[in-house]
């Protein structure tokens, strides 16, 4: 695991340690906002840019299923 999106006022019980905040992410369709977090040697503007494009996806297609859910607390990138 080398980043992780948590739900905001989970990151105190989820952000594994020595992660640090890089940017923030909302979803467009409800008021969930995500801390993304990673190491501080793998701090990449290109890859915020990357895993930014995916959470948005991933938050967009819970709302889209007919089925909804909550949005996950936590989501792991490699």
């Amino acid at each position: 695991m080398n980043a992780v999106a948590v739900r905001r006022g989970q990151e105190r019980q989820k952000v594994p340690e020595k992660f640090h905040h890089v940017t923030t992410v909302g979803c467009d369709k409800c008021d969930a906002e995500y801390v993304i977090s990673y190491k501080r040697k793998l701090r990449n503007r290109n890859t915020a840019a990357e895993q930014v494009v995916q959470l948005k996806t991933i938050l967009t297609e819970d709302h889209r299923r007919k089925n909804k859910r909550e949005h996950p607390d936590l989501v792991e990138f490699d």
